[in-house]
């Protein structure tokens, strides 16, 4: 008896030795992650207002740090080479959306051009992180009618071309010119009978006109023609009060005293042209430019059965919207299966109308072994540039399958009903959200390592001392299932479902394994804990890879987790085997 005592205390030695050691090593990678994280938050964006410019003209640069700054700024000095620093103002900003804190700093610089041609902005360095290099085309003055600049306030308008495709993009310009101080405007809304119209920007700057300087404000529409024939832009007004000596620099409402200018816009026409006869694809997508993409969570060469890897494919469109370009359905091929997420539309708009990024993810399933061919995905489009049709594509891909023929848990939870309607839409920002996987897949592998071992721990003591338990003091069963307890909650706060279901598994296992429960591989088998539990992974199952969109209750499972951690269930006395409360469904 005391041999055998003598050999378990010896054990638990070796093996608090080791899950110390791990328990070490979690932490340890943990600090080293979130660290990473900090580190790599910081972030230096640079915008203009406008990428085209005349020599006359100034525009404005902006630049966007993602933290607070309460001193220095970026070296300016390298735009000297080919602009004027004509103004430069600092301003610290903070919102609250949806009870998310954003903050940033903003320096704002007014620029004038040295010289025509294509100028460079550099790429400007603050607390080791860069901003991006922007291209300024500079144009030759252009002349004026005199009989205009004679006039202290007017208005023209320019049309980016006479003639357009039927749904083309066509970009509207009004320009304000002023050379004395306006107490107020009102621009008025127009409309266009048979046409969308959309603004998309709206600038202030200043232009010398021989040798007089105007402030000129600017407003562009996109305009899309909804059918062929003449497109008339109507005639409409703008009011303007100047300012005068006595009175207030600006006034919105037109309420104070000052000069009072109606000056009215001349109507415009434009010739609408059909669909081209010689034009085949499925759908009409008159474009600047359109292109296809696609990246993979995983190599294509990484396969195996019944393991999902998601492919995600964009549509990236100038001079689209997104309600203008189609879903993206791919060919199926026999033993493999498609579970499609919900498409994500973006459009982002600036000087040159619209640019849209359609985003479609599907997870793909192989449920057999061996080399599958995946078709190419090809999209007909309209040039508008050339006047001639256009396929973007998307190469066959062939992708290697390992492992043998089973039945993966998604397909059972891709059966579920689901409600459409009450999906999420996910706006996490891309960025975060693959830092974030990754922290939560070394966690979850860690954490699984620590399972494992405390698994095998309470295993190997049962078969050398029988009904002997280790004492608490020395081998703390809840350690190895806080952690992971730990990176389920992480996981589940930031609302990331991938990172959930990366996290469950370990959880479930370290749980099972303090409580001497059978050892989940699964999380079919885990699911068999509790009804709650059961239902809370078949939501989770389907809304990652469910054939339609359903909505998972992240709280519902937090809840199914904390109830089993309360009352863990009892282990059946004559083989150790778990008693399942519920079935996994």
């Amino acid at each position: 008896m005391k041999t055998m005592k003598t050999h378990l205390s010896s054990t638990t030695n070796t093996l608090n030795r080791r899950l110390t050691l791990l328990l070490t090593l979690v932490t340890a990678v943990s600090t080293l992650l979130f660290s990473s994280l900090s580190l790599a938050s910081g972030k230096l964006d640079a915008t203009v207002d406008r990428t085209q410019v005349s020599l006359e003209e100034t525009f404005k640069l902006t630049l966007k740090y993602n933290e607070q700054v309460m001193f220095g700024e970026p070296d300016f000095s390298g735009l000297e080479k080919n602009f004027d620093i004509l103004g430069n103002h600092r301003s610290n900003k903070y919102r609250s959306i949806n009870g998310r804190a954003e903050s940033w700093t903003q320096w704002s610089l007014t620029l004038a051009p040295k010289r025509e041609g294509k100028l460079l902005i550099p790429s400007f360095e603050y607390e080791a992180v860069f901003s991006e290099a922007i291209e300024i085309t500079v144009k030759k003055a252009p002349s004026y009618n005199a009989s205009a600049t004679n006039k202290p306030v007017y208005i023209e308008t320019e049309i980016s071309k006479p003639k357009a495709f039927v749904q083309e993009q066509l970009l509207y310009t009004i320009r304000l010119f002023t050379s004395v101080d306006l107490s107020g405007l009102n621009r008025g809304d127009f409309a266009i009978e048979n046409a969308l119209l959309k603004q998309v920007s709206e600038n202030q700057y200043q232009r010398t006109i021989d040798g007089k300087a105007y402030g000129i404000i600017e407003m562009t529409y996109a305009i899309f023609p909804q059918q062929s024939g003449t497109l008339s832009i109507p005639a409409h007004t703008w009011d303007v009060t100047i300012q005068n000596r006595q009175g207030y620099r600006y006034d919105p409402f037109l309420t104070r005293g000052g000069q009072r200018l109606r000056l009215r816009i001349d109507s415009r026409d434009v010739d609408v042209l059909p669909k081209p006869s010689n034009y085949s694809g499925q759908h009409w997508l008159p474009a600047s430019d359109l292109r296809l993409s696609q990246n993979w969570s995983q190599p294509a060469t990484a396969f195996k059965v019944g393991e999902p890897i998601t492919r995600t494919v964009s549509i990236t469109a100038k001079g689209l919207m997104g309600s203008q370009l189609p879903p993206l359905n791919l060919e199926t091929t026999q033993g493999v299966k498609y579970y499609p997420d919900q498409p994500q539309s973006e459009e982002s708009i600036g000087q040159d109308g619209i640019t849209t990024v359609n985003t479609q993810s599907y997870a793909i399933v192989p449920n057999k072994p061996g080399r599958f061919t995946l078709p190419a995905i090809t999209l007909s489009w309209w040039d508008t540039h050339s006047h001639r049709m256009r396929e973007a594509s998307l190469p066959v891909q062939v992708i290697e399958v390992a492992g043998e023929i089973t039945t993966p848990i998604i397909d059972e939870a891709a059966e579920l009903p689901v409600n459409a309607e009450n999906a999420p839409t996910p706006t996490t920002d891309l960025g975060v959200s693959s830092i974030w996987s990754l922290v939560s897949a070394w966690l979850a592998l860690l954490c699984l390592m620590l399972a494992t071992l405390w698994w095998r721990a309470r295993r190997a003591l049962r078969q050398a001392g029988g009904d002997i338990t280790l004492p608490a003091k020395n081998t703390p069963p809840s350690d190895s299932e806080k952690a992971c307890f730990n990176t389920l909650k992480t996981a589940l706060k930031n609302g990331q479902n991938s990172a959930i279901r990366a996290a469950l598994l370990p959880w479930g296992q370290s749980f099972c394994a303090a409580h001497e429960l059978d050892h989940p591989n699964s999380l079919g088998q885990l699911a068999a804990l509790s009804q709650p539990l059961a239902q809370a992974i078949s939501q989770l199952e389907a809304q990652l890879y469910g054939t339609d969109s359903t909505q998972f209750d992240a709280a519902g499972l937090a809840q199914a987790v904390d109830a089993l951690r309360k009352q863990p269930p009892r282990r059946a006395s004559q083989d150790g085997v778990i008693a399942p409360l519920y079935h996994a469904r």
